[in-house]
């Protein structure tokens, strides 16, 4: 049976639309670590301001969406839906945990081996096999992050580094899960920064709010995380995981940027090196995987051509 043209082309569409979306949300999330660092915030304070303003305004859009579409989408999304916010709140507590314990460039440098934990996750979870090209990407960008962690060894804030490390998986496993339930689970990587917020209570109310300057804070939790978070998370109905996680790059190329002109934070020369081979290296996988996926589509609209 052959395939309309027409449809080939709401295919590339919806996925020129994911890509849109993810690459969008992508720029946003740069600006994270940036206003973190310009509240001047305590450890517990951002973890409850940054997580609850996140929650509440993924609510109050979701709301909005309700009374507009009362079909529409469900807050958390059945079972699946609670599990993949589950993991997000992992990845929320462990992000945060990493932006105190290691410098900005260390952190997004190595939330950049994101791809390559959905690649392998997909393989074996989805069944979506990992091309050619991602296959080598993949040493190619652990030696990279394995630079960037001995660079935390050398400075002493190796920790720091293995819990960004574990950010990038939580994050990639979570995107996985939800790009195989095939289900719209734009709220639950906002609705996750719950639970660390909920945590972050007790420890807020003895020691009170820290914060020089809470403002940039609020304005992070309650526009910037819920936009880029919900963007990221509609990714994977339109695109495969590994794709939504190179959203990341986007990140991992700005955010040191903006930290390096705010802040004169410069990455030492090692983890500079390593983020130099991470970044290279998925740049370069980015290329040459867009630039297979056009020739397929173009083979596709062509062999539908023929067919009509």
């Amino acid at each position: 049976m052959s395939v309309p043209p027409q449809a080939s082309v709401s295919s590339s569409s919806s996925y020129a639309q994911g890509l849109a979306l993810v690459g969008f949300g992508g720029f946003v999330l740069s600006f994270d670590i940036p206003l973190i660092r310009l509240s001047e915030s305590a450890f517990w304070t951002v973890l409850l301001v940054r997580g609850a303003l996140t929650c509440l305004a993924a609510v109050l859009i979701w709301r909005i969406d309700r009374a507009l579409f009362p079909r529409g989408q469900k807050l958390i999304a059945g079972r699946a839906g609670l599990v993949v916010t589950g993991i997000y709140s992992l990845a929320a507590a462990s992000f945060v945990f990493s932006v105190f314990n290691t410098s900005a460039g260390n952190v997004v440098f190595i939330l950049a081996f994101n791809p390559m934990f959905s690649a392998i996750l997909s393989w074996r979870l989805v069944g979506e096999r990992p091309s050619t090209p991602t296959l080598l990407a993949i040493p190619a960008t652990l030696f990279g992050v394995l630079l960037i962690i001995g660079a935390g060894f050398e400075t002493g804030n190796w920790m720091g580094a293995l819990a960004a490390l574990a950010t990038a998986f939580l994050i990639a496993l979570a995107i996985t899960l939800a790009r195989r339930s095939r289900t719209d689970m734009r709220y639950a990587a906002a609705l996750g920064a719950f639970l660390p917020a909920l945590i972050a209570v007790p420890f807020v109310a003895a020691e009170g709010i820290h914060s020089e300057a809470i403002g940039w804070l609020a304005l992070n939790g309650a526009v910037i995380i819920p936009i880029a978070l919900i963007c990221l998370a509609l990714g994977p109905m339109f695109v495969p995981a590994p794709i939504v996680s190179m959203a990341y790059l986007v990140e991992t190329v700005l955010a040191p940027v903006w930290v390096w002109m705010v802040f004169a934070e410069r990455p030492t020369d090692l983890a500079l090196a390593g983020g130099i081979v991470v970044v290279g290296t998925l740049v370069v996988h980015s290329l040459v995987e867009l630039g297979r996926a056009r020739r397929s589509r173009r083979r596709s609209i062509a062999v539908a051509s023929r067919h009509v």
